[in-house]
């Protein structure tokens, strides 16, 4: 957060400070991955690690966006509740949970590789939700993601059933948010980021009970057997605070580039991601398991394209404004993992 502020304060170019944006955005998130994997290698308590991540949010983005003069969210009828804020803070839990999960069982790589199917599940669930259809050149487009998933998948060494359902579960909750979002959005008249602050309380409430069930009840009888305990008590609060600030300068990058340059760039952070889990916490890989990580990455950068292109013929679904940019609501919840 220092090097980000420290470098937009020294450049005057849009361009440049977009530039900042974008290495503390990649280099928090993974920051934020690689750290993740440790704690949950020696504390294999998922669910705990999603409940510092939500509480975080919680009780840290209405400070923050407050200070950021972002406008407060107007009341919210019981009816928004049961039907939009409740579903989509129960799909933020469950996305938040199986991303742990994942993580936990896989390597921090292949999590990232499972999660560039992410288009292929927009697409399909934007048909059948929205009544949305594209030309065919869109969904050729998700050919070359497709196999790039399946041949990491075949060739991953450290591969898990659970781990791949994981991420499989956490994109398909991250896509149904995406989705769903637009129509709250549109019906709560609401900011995204007020969205995503109240989403993260409902979500804390319903996470509470089972995190007390699934870790807490374990962990007073078996924390004494846990190693490195000194170290997860700083680790733990850290990756909470790196998640945090991964909120926030995605949200400074939202705010500052189109949808489509989003979207690159959020492909770009998950090479990014593969690439410091590899240096960094050295999994072993396959010449194979490269080649379809870089084959599923390629391709959500060509689905960007010919998305973007496509998109300039129709109607936006729900463009957002924004400090003087168009945001679409599309790309504002695949920011946590």
């Amino acid at each position: 957060i220092f090097f980000f502020c420290f470098l937009s304060a020294c450049m005057s170019s849009q361009a440049l400070k977009i530039v900042a944006l974008c290495v503390t955005w990649y280099l928090l998130s993974a920051a934020n991955n690689v750290i993740g994997k440790q704690i949950l290698s020696v504390f294999p308590y998922p669910v705990t690690l999603s409940m510092v991540n939500l509480v975080g949010l919680a009780f840290g983005l209405g400070p923050s966006l407050a200070a950021l003069q972002v406008a407060p969210a107007p009341h919210l009828s019981r009816k928004i509740y049961t039907r939009r804020i409740i579903p989509l803070a129960l799909g933020k839990l469950l996305a938040s949970v199986s991303a742990h999960v994942s993580v936990w069982k896989v390597s921090v790589s292949y999590a990232h590789t499972v999660k560039a199917s992410m288009p292929l599940f927009t697409v399909l669930l934007s048909a059948l939700v929205l009544n949305e259809t594209y030309p065919l050149k869109v969904y050729l487009s998700l050919v070359p993601i497709i196999l790039g998933v399946i041949l990491a998948s075949v060739t991953e060494i450290s591969f898990d059933l659970v781990g791949m359902l994981a991420a499989l579960l956490s994109t398909l909750a991250i896509s149904l948010q995406n989705i769903y979002s637009k129509k709250c959005m549109r019906e709560a008249h609401i900011h995204h980021q007020r969205l995503l602050l109240v989403m993260s309380q409902v979500a804390c409430f319903f996470l509470f009970p089972f995190w007390m069930y699934m870790d807490v009840w374990d962990l007073t009888s078996q924390l004494h057997k846990v190693q490195h305990l000194g170290w997860l008590f700083l680790a733990v609060p850290i990756s909470g605070c790196l998640n945090f600030a991964q909120n926030i300068v995605a949200f400074t990058m939202i705010s500052a580039v189109s949808p489509v340059s989003y979207s690159v760039a959020n492909a770009t952070k998950r090479i990014v991601v593969i690439s410091a889990s590899l240096l960094l916490l050295q999994n072993p890989v396959t010449l194979y398991n490269v080649l379809g990580m870089g084959v599923a990455i390629s391709g959500v950068l060509m689905y960007n394209k010919i998305k973007h292109s496509a998109s300039r013929h129709l109607k936006p679904v729900l463009p957002y404004q924004l400090h003087g940019s168009t945001v679409d609501s599309s790309v504002l919840f695949d920011r946590t993992h």
